[in-house]
């Protein structure tokens, strides 16, 4: 395998250099499609250009040359080419699954998920047997809720090809992403039968077991899993997961100091640790760990807010200041850190500390309609209606006209609202709806409680174009 693997770094070498002295060299079709692959791995576009130029010129006569292309026109996003290209080799060519399954891609990414089943089964009715097809099939099923398809294909897929075992990680989202944690369960439980070696499996099942609060019965699973592969860093960090969430903190520990051990990048365990340790009452401890991990990844922001909790009680207050201010200037789109920071400062500082936050988090932005959007919003789900009007009233008398978001007095007529100054609540609701009424739906979004105010319906039909 390494002899094949020098082999194959030398032909790409040698087209490189070929190319920059302008020579033509003769490759045959596998050559040529170790080559193409391999610079589609890099994104070295200029040369794959070039490449797949030359293929195509030399085998006209071979569609696969072809779908390479429409793979760069992809990952360049050039979507309306690809969709052209793909359209013309189904006209000069025999379809192929490859081309079936190539058509599926460009489907999901243009959002036309309708089309991928259909398109699978005609790429299966051409290869039955193709593991590929049956573990994208078993994905598009999964995606619908039609499980026992979905696990079927699968199946099928990893009894074909067990390498495909290793990619059941992408169910694993769509369970999760769905909350569909008793079919996931089922699931992974029919597959670990069907396929007891298969460490993904179970370790798809004890995400499963987790997600329905099973921890016992998640740490069995983990802990099959690692017989299956024993060096599943994230195993032992989801046994460490469960341990924790039964309270017992030296096992957590040991499952997270293996996971560590298996991957020295892996900081969240290290943070974890120090989380233990505090529950523990070993505050020196937690400290160490908690300061390990900013080492590897300064922004982790429980890190920060343990190293923050603890410098507070030990009265440490401008150094518990310190580390948050930090935090910010290195992750300065953190808002949830920027709320949990509101417990490091008495009531009568908590606006002046926040406006200095979102200054420093402006200064590292360039379009700040997205970030007061999701600030507006963030305030309101928390009820963090005192700030949010103190905050919004300040940008909106603070920014320049040009960095002003469309939606800043609408902010600041709900949070006039929200926080009961509603005469002046209904002067700026009044401006917003004379400059910009068709916007006035996404105010009523920010908070359910802002349909309730009388004075706010009375407006909303009153400037009602």
């Amino acid at each position: 395998m390494k002899e094949f693997e020098d082999n194959d770094n030398q032909l790409i070498t040698e087209f490189r250099e070929s190319v920059d002295a302008h020579k033509t060299i003769f490759y045959d079709v596998d050559e040529f499609e170790i080559i193409i692959e391999e610079l589609i791995n890099v994104f070295d576009f200029d040369y794959l250009e070039i490449a797949l130029r030359r293929s195509i010129e030399l085998y006209p006569h071979l569609s696969s040359f072809r779908l390479y292309k429409v793979k760069l026109h992809i990952l360049k996003f050039e979507l309306d080419i690809a969709e052209e290209e793909l359209d013309k080799i189904g006209n000069e060519f025999e379809p192929s699954p490859e081309y079936y399954m190539e058509r599926v891609y460009l489907c999901n990414i243009l959002n036309r998920k309708e089309d991928c089943i259909k398109l699978l089964k005609k790429a299966l009715k051409l290869a039955p047997h193709e593991p590929d097809i049956h573990f994208l099939l078993g994905f598009e099923y999964l995606k619908i809720k039609k499980f026992k398809e979905a696990l079927d294909h699968a199946t099928e897929a990893i009894r074909k090809d067990h390498t495909f075992e290793e990619q059941l990680s992408i169910y694993s989202f769509v369970f999760e992403e769905e909350s569909l944690y008793k079919e996931a369960l089922h699931f992974y439980s029919v597959l670990t039968e069907e396929f007891p070696f298969a460490g993904a499996a179970w370790f798809g099942l004890g995400l499963s077991y987790s997600w329905l609060d099973k921890f016992e019965d998640s740490i069995e699973a983990y802990k099959m899993a690692l017989t299956c592969d024993d060096e599943i860093g994230t195993a032992f960090f989801n046994i460490g997961n469960s341990y924790f969430e039964l309270k017992n903190f030296d096992s957590a520990i040991e499952n997270y100091l293996q996971a560590h051990y298996l991957d020295q990048t892996d900081f969240h365990s290290l943070s974890n640790i120090g989380d233990c340790h505090i529950l523990l009452g070993n505050t020196e401890t937690a400290l160490d760990y908690y300061h390990k991990t900013l080492e590897i990844n300064p922004n982790h922001n429980e890190a920060i807010i343990g190293i923050a909790n603890i410098l507070q009680k030990n009265n440490k207050e401008d150094e518990a200041r310190f580390f948050i201010e930090r935090a910010f200037t290195n992750s300065p789109q953190d808002l949830e850190l920027l709320f949990q920071s509101l417990a490091y400062y008495s009531d009568d500082e908590q606006a002046d500390t926040i406006i200095n936050l979102i200054d420093l988090t402006l200064m590292q932005l360039e379009d700040y309609t997205d970030f007061f959007k999701y600030l507006s919003f963030f305030c309101a789900s928390n009820e963090f209606y005192e700030i949010g009007f103190v905050v919004f009233d300040y940008y909106s008398n603070s920014l320049s006209n040009e960095l002003l978001p469309q939606m800043m007095p609408y902010y600041n007529a709900a949070f006039c609202f929200l926080s009961d100054n509603i005469e002046l609540g209904k002067t700026k609701l009044a401006d917003a709806l004379l400059h910009d009424f068709e916007n006035h739906t996404e105010f009523l979004e920010i908070s359910p409680i802002l349909e309730t105010f009388d004075e706010v319906q009375t407006l909303i039909q009153l400037y009602k174009p």
